[in-house]
């Protein structure tokens, strides 16, 4: 029996050795990655060695038997003699070492792939234990493995070999594990310094202090160990000092801190430690460059290829770039479900290409206000692996930095000069690829979008920025005039099209005074620099900025001043609801802010995105009860709730976006017939956009800013920490290449697809009959299951008394209260209640109700959710209130 590491390729026979394994080669010196449970058919994930120990001891007894990985009977073929034998591989490269390498015979690596020769004993022995410690038949050349995989050696593999070079063999072996023992303890110490510096923001000269301080102590601390050792030898013989000191400095020797941080060792000085960074670490170094000649303004790059090389020769990383979701006709789940996609001729078809998502934005690194405002405002250019699903690159680190300069320098040299290397390496990407070593073969690809904000798509893609201007749409030809008159459904407004934009840049090109009545000023640089990328189908609009940010904290603070005049409430019981509001699980973090009570002067409430989401959603539970139903304002606000909800929801149907294009149409009349003194803002023409949208691009929610924006703050703490202002754009690059560097690094690059949490048993007799049998069902004799208190499924994070969508009744989704989770060997369940649900249509929310006194229990699996985003469950009067978040389609 074996076991294997979840992780890497180790196998081992021992569950102790397993557990040596992670603690030395995924254990959390510096490195991030959870340890899972050594059982494959678990699960569990847990944060330290410690809590994995008691989950083992508690959950999987000594005595359980674990599940096979396989066992293995092959044989062997030499190809230096006739040797031919079954055996293990142990046995083979014993054969290798006493029969040829002994008499110095020329000897070609076992493994495959590897054209290492060599007749030096030490030589192969060394070789070996570097480039290939794990022992598996699967790995060696296909002409020296015959033999098929039987039940005939479990007992047997990877046992010590019956040699009369055995004794010797396991000398060489014991120092070859001392020599990956103490490299991987130097590796481990040096990741943990470098995960202080990126991390945890710790500065470099506090690192310093800190490996100064710890060694002061070892050294104080010698009496103690020199004390140690003599009370340990005195009872059995009579040892003189000299003695004890020389094993002391022997135990000073096997002192990780003292070996590697002290005098002269490897990790002992800054220098030293970005060297060995440097030698031993996945590192893309930045490049500054000039803009212009003869003026002192740079730039920094990231290259682009050495960047995507690192990162799609990672295994995990590849797979998720790989796996393609099988596309349902009609339905929209990812951007290879949108025309655009399908249209561009290098994207298109099952062959894997590699898409590129970029987005550009400026932000202040410091000094928001006072005197030096602006004064630190950057310009960055991000990316990402759009092939890469969008639960997984939504972590930050997935995001990769391409350009980074001051602000004012796009201003002042504008986006050609600024971005001429990324062009450069993007138009390599399309014309010759990038040689992808794990696929054997270069792999082309493109730009499939640009995410930005109005202000910046506006200004990389060469429409004016200013939204005063009568032809004010990247989408279509639109006046200001007649967007308030005409929607977009209308088929009044002529779209925008490849053709024709390329003409209207020529004709501006021959008269620019022509700019004003197309609303182009000029080309876009990634559409003239890229053969497969066009401005027309190239940016996206953005959730965030267009309604988040603009649309409902203009309209909340409309439609609230209206209902405030007509005493409905007063802004002080409206903030006093806000505050007194029982949030729960994530809303706690989204709550709301009290409004302002110059709010109506100004013409918006402000907030942030997430908080004006999280607003604008809960309001009708928060002070829904005193607003009569049927009035206008308040219809105004509900419609836009329900157009958010489509707006953000991760997969659409045609019947879906078709119901969104008639919510905004009716929320536009609905607006101007209750405020018909109200302008619509360029963003209301903008939403009109989004069904037609939705279907060019995919869904809106994959390709918005709202995670992007997130990494900026990594360069804003860099800074803050640094206090360096020097040369802000390349200290902030070579923070976060260094960033990256230790991600590279790590066991996985992504957390675990499933985590849970304060793990027990409980007995299948404890559950209602029916549950027992939906059980025993799946594993048969079960005695007992796994209850977690929380678990994350890719990030999502489900909690006992969360609300989860499943199946659907009179059209409507249905729900289920989580009472418990349950992990059944590596499936999830959740044990819950059964609700019946009406819907409130004066708070657009659904009210639960369940039998207290007799509930009905039902076992949900993930596959039967409507929508894996669970809810939380709040109280209104006498009843149980749900509101969703995203639209669910049942």
């Amino acid at each position: 029996m074996l076991w294997k590491c979840k992780y890497c390729e180790f196998m081992c026979e021992k569950r102790g050795y397993l557990l040596k394994h992670y603690r030395l080669k995924h254990g959390n010196y510096g490195r991030t990655a959870p340890f899972p449970c050594l059982h494959q058919e678990c699960v569990c994930t847990f944060n330290s060695m410690n809590a994995l120990k008691v989950h083992l001891a508690k959950i999987h007894q000594k005595t359980q038997v674990p599940q096979p990985i396989y066992t293995a009977q092959v044989t062997f073929q030499c190809q230096s003699c006739d040797f031919s034998a079954p055996c293990t591989e142990a046995v083979f490269l014993t054969h290798l070492r006493s029969t040829h390498l002994k008499v110095n015979h020329r000897v070609q690596c076992p493994f495959n792939g590897c054209n290492f020769h060599t007749s030096v004993y030490s030589t192969f022995n060394a070789h070996r234990s570097k480039e290939h410690r794990t022992l598996d038949w699967r790995m060696f050349r296909p002409e020296i493995v015959a033999g098929n995989v039987t039940n005939e050696m479990a007992q047997e593999y990877h046992e010590p070999p019956n040699d009369t070079s055995e004794s010797e063999d396991n000398e060489d072996s014991t120092n070859e594990d001392l020599h990956d023992l103490e490299k991987q303890l130097e590796h481990n110490l040096a990741a943990l310094f470098l995960k202080m510096q990126t991390v945890l923001h710790i500065p470099e000269n506090t690192v310093q202090e800190v490996i100064k301080q710890l060694l002061q102590i070892c050294e104080l601390a010698q009496p103690l160990l020199h004390n140690a050792v003599k009370e340990i030898l005195k009872p059995h013989t009579n040892v003189e000092d000299s003695v004890v000191e020389e094993l002391v400095r022997a135990a000073e020797k096997g002192n990780v801190m003292m070996k590697f941080c002290g005098k002269n060792g490897p990790l002992s000085t800054t220098k030293r430690r970005a060297a060995y960074v440097n030698k031993n670490f996945t590192e893309v170094k930045p490049v500054e460059y000039l803009i212009e000649r003869g003026k002192k303004c740079s730039a920094v790059y990231v290259p682009l290829h050495p960047m995507l090389q690192k990162m799609l020769s990672r295994a995990d990383i590849l797979d998720k770039a790989l796996s393609i979701q099988k596309h349902v006709q009609h339905e929209y789940s990812s951007y290879r479900d949108g025309t655009y996609c399908n249209e561009n001729d290098l994207l298109k078809g099952d062959e894997f290409k590699i898409a590129v998502g970029l987005y550009t934005d400026d932000f202040e690194v410091s000094n928001p206000l006072g005197t030096s405002r602006k004064k630190h405002k950057m310009s960055a250019v991000y990316w990402v692996i759009a092939n890469v699903p969008s639960k997984y690159r939504s972590t930050l680190h997935s995001i990769q930095l391409a350009v980074l300069c001051k602000a004012s320098y796009v201003k002042e040299f504008g986006y050609a000069k600024i971005l001429h290397p990324l062009i450069q390496d993007l138009a390599s990407l399309e014309q010759h690829g990038v040689y992808v070593e794990k696929l054997g073969e270069c792999v082309k690809g493109t730009v499939v979008y640009v995410a930005a904000d109005n202000l910046a798509a506006h200004s990389l893609a060469g429409f004016f920025e200013s939204f005063t201007v009568d032809r004010f749409c990247r989408f279509c030809m639109a006046t200001r005039d007649e967007m308030q008159a005409k929607e977009v459904n209308s088929g009044a407004f002529e779209p925008r099209t490849i053709d024709a934009h390329n003409q209207q840049v020529q004709e501006v090109k021959q008269d620019p005074t022509k700019a004003k009545q197309y609303g182009v000023k000029g080309e876009c640089v990634l559409t003239d620099g890229l053969e497969h990328f066009h401005v027309v189908h190239g940016y996206p609009p953005d959730i965030l900025h267009d309604l988040l940010e603009g649309i409902v904290p203009v309209e909340l603070s409309l439609c609230i001043s209206n209902m405030i005049s007509k005493k409905y409430f007063t802004i002080d019981t409206l903030n006093y609801a806000i505050k007194a509001f029982e949030y729960a699980f994530d809303d706690k973090t989204d709550q709301p802010q009290p409004i302002s009570h110059s709010f109506s002067t100004k013409g918006t409430i402000g907030g942030n995105g997430h908080e004006n989401w999280a607003l604008l959603r809960l309001l009708p539970l928060i002070i829904g009860h005193k607003v009569p139903e049927g009035d206008d304002a308040w219809n105004i606000l509900l419609l836009l709730k329900e157009i958010v909800e489509l707006a953000v929801a991760t997969k659409h149907t045609e019947e879906s976006v078709h119901f969104l294009d008639c919510k905004v149409s009716e929320h536009r009349e609905l607006l101007q017939t209750t405020f018909p003194d109200f302008r619509l803002r360029p963003k209301h023409h903008y939403l009109e956009h989004y069904p037609e949208l939705i279907k060019a691009f995919g869904p809106l929610s994959d390709v918005w800013t709202m995670r992007f924006e997130g990494k900026h703050k990594f360069f804003k703490r860099v800074i803050r920490n640094a206090h360096n202002f020097k040369n802000v754009a390349l200290t902030l690059a070579v923070k976060h290449q260094k960033m990256m560097a230790y991600y590279l690094d790590t066991s996985s690059f992504f957390r675990p697809s499933v985590e849970m949490d304060k793990v027990t048993t409980a007995s299948i007799r404890s559950y209602p009959e029916d549950v027992q049998q939906v059980f025993c069902r799946k594993v048969p004799q079960l005695t007992s299951v796994l209850v977690a208190s929380s678990v994350s499924v890719d990030g999502v994070t489900y909690r006992s008394g969360m609300i989860v969508s499943v199946g659907s009744c009179a059209g409507l989704p249905s729900f289920r209260q989580i009472k418990q989770i349950v992990a059944l060997n590596t499936e999830i369940l959740f044990i819950c209640n059964e609700m019946t649900a009406w819907y409130h249509e004066h708070l657009r929310s659904f009210e639960l109700i369940c039998d207290s006194r007799n509930p009905s229990l039902c076992v949900v699996q993930l596959k039967d959710l409507n929508d894996v985003f669970p809810l939380p469950a709040y109280t209104y009067g006498q009843h149980l209130v749900v509101t969703l978040k995203r639209h669910i389609i049942c």
